[in-house]
């Protein structure tokens, strides 16, 4: 079989650059016929948006035939030919609607439109929702399923919802302050009120291999709010993550059944939190400006301005607005004031992920990290990828561009923070392009290749494009 191979995950020094190698074959050499100590003939992929494939704000047929899933199981395929994979699949075009790359401001931040997704056939309102008005957007179904989807990825999938009756059903949840979500009701019958743990139970059964990869959705309700919405952040809290995600790994294992677990990445990899850092930020606008303003934001109390620090990180989506004159009361006058760029007009917290914020959603992250890592080394004896230095275990995060000013060399190729022209994360600022997929599924490979003893090629992820739509 001819292929080329692979030397990931390589981390150089403490230099600004963090360079994965890829050590290829050259043309035309043979390489081994993959395969596999493990039978992956019926492979479960578990998660949220990551595993369903959402890019750029939305899900299409494109954007899940790119998922890291879906690009998994073709390599597992050319170990084992009788391996099948199935997604809940949506008609060719726009889906659920994206958003679309319209041009990039002085600042070098993209400027995006939205299209509107076909699949949508109805939206539900919920007018009181945290953040402002929140809307559900129904999707077209296939024909009911006699048997669920091998990729049970559902975008917006919160751990703390898998017990959920009717998360998936129209009829008895789909109003506007219901726990529902329609992503989950696709890979369901129509009124079918199964829980996703239940689903998880049922599509396990014929499965002969897993991977896990989930509680990101999780978080990233906080950290989109700026930390006003989403549970609150205590040990009663910390104690559901474990219990719930030991719920769903114990059907995943249930009978010795193989796998892979992945922890969560660093939140700060993300570009939604990463290109919003502090200083770093300031001195990209003082730059474009060409002055020396400073960048404030809201004291924790809410009352005055402050400048930023390092430790507090802006919302991406919210950097183009910076600058912008915007009336505020000064006293008895209403003055024309720019955006986070006057300490009388400082970045509302609903903007920011300030320290006292950061810290909490961390120390969440973080032990749930802990409580994957000790599920996974003592009570299911499998491989996890983590941040550990043991051999066993592969770091996530290096496939993930780590912060603005740093990149990844993929032959090449550099990946960086930056939204799509940095290859690795598409215009919403933190679900994956096509190659940014590409090396989250290389990571996994390498995680089966160790612990199953494999030899499966990696995925060349410059050949995938850097948009999914």
């Amino acid at each position: 079989m001819k292929n080329f191979c692979l030397n990931l995950w390589s981390r150089v020094g403490l230099t600004a650059v963090a360079t994965l190698a890829l050590n290829a074959c050259a043309p035309g050499q043979d390489t081994p016929t993959p395969t596999i100590g493990v039978n992956v003939s019926r492979y479960l992929a578990v998660g949220d948006s990551y595993t369903a494939g959402l890019s750029a704000g939305g899900l299409t047929l494109a954007s899940q035939e790119y998922s890291f899933p879906n690009l998994l199981a073709q390599q597992l395929r050319g170990a084992q030919a009788d391996a099948t994979f199935s997604q809940p699949l949506l008609p060719a075009g726009a889906g659920s609607g994206y958003f679309n790359l319209v041009d990039f401001t002085a600042l070098g931040f993209p400027r995006t439109r939205r299209v509107p997704g076909p699949a949508v056939r109805r939206q539900v309102i919920n007018p009181a929702a945290c953040g402002g008005a929140d809307t559900v957007r129904l999707l077209t179904r296939t024909d009911a399923p006699n048997t669920l989807p091998q990729n049970l990825g559902v975008p917006g999938l919160r751990l703390g919802q898998i017990e959920v009756a009717g998360l998936g059903n129209e009829t008895t949840n789909a109003t506007p302050t219901g726990n529902f979500n329609p992503y989950f009701e696709r890979l369901l019958p129509a009124a079918d009120p199964r829980t996703y743990l239940q689903a998880v139970t049922d599509a396990a059964a014929p499965a002969t291999f897993f991977t896990y990869f989930m509680g990101l959705d999780e978080v990233l309700v906080y950290v989109r709010s700026g930390g006003e919405c989403g549970p609150t952040l205590n040990t009663a809290y910390n104690t559901l993550l474990k219990n719930n995600a030991k719920k769903v790994l114990d059907k995943l294992t249930a009978g010795g059944r193989p796998g892979i677990i992945a922890r969560l990445p660093d939140l700060n990899t993300l570009p939604l939190l990463r290109l919003g850092q502090g200083r770093n930020l300031e001195k990209r606008l003082q730059t474009s400006f060409a002055d020396t303003a400073s960048l404030y934001i809201q004291d924790p109390f809410g009352t005055v301005g402050m400048r930023i620090t390092d430790a507090s990180y802006v919302l991406a989506t919210t950097i183009p607005r910076i600058g912008r004159l915007t009336p505020v009361v000064v006293g008895t006058t209403t003055l024309m004031l720019p955006y986070g760029r006057d300490i009388r007009n400082p970045i509302r917290d609903a903007d920011v992920m300030d320290y006292d914020e950061m810290s909490r959603i961390n120390d969440v992250v973080s032990r749930y990290n802990t409580a994957l890592n000790d599920l996974a080394t003592t009570t299911y004896k499998m491989p996890i990828i983590d941040s550990s230095t043991k051999s066993s275990t592969l770091d996530l995060n290096v496939a993930m561009p780590d912060y603005v000013g740093s990149a990844i060399s993929v032959g090449g190729v550099l990946y960086s923070a930056e939204p799509v022209r940095g290859n690795f994360f598409s215009l919403d600022y933190y679900t994956p392009t096509p190659r940014g997929n590409a090396l989250i599924a290389n990571a996994f490979i390498s995680a089966i290749n160790k612990a199953y003893k494999a030899n499966i090629p990696a995925i060349d992820a410059n050949s995938l494009p850097s948009v999914a739509q």
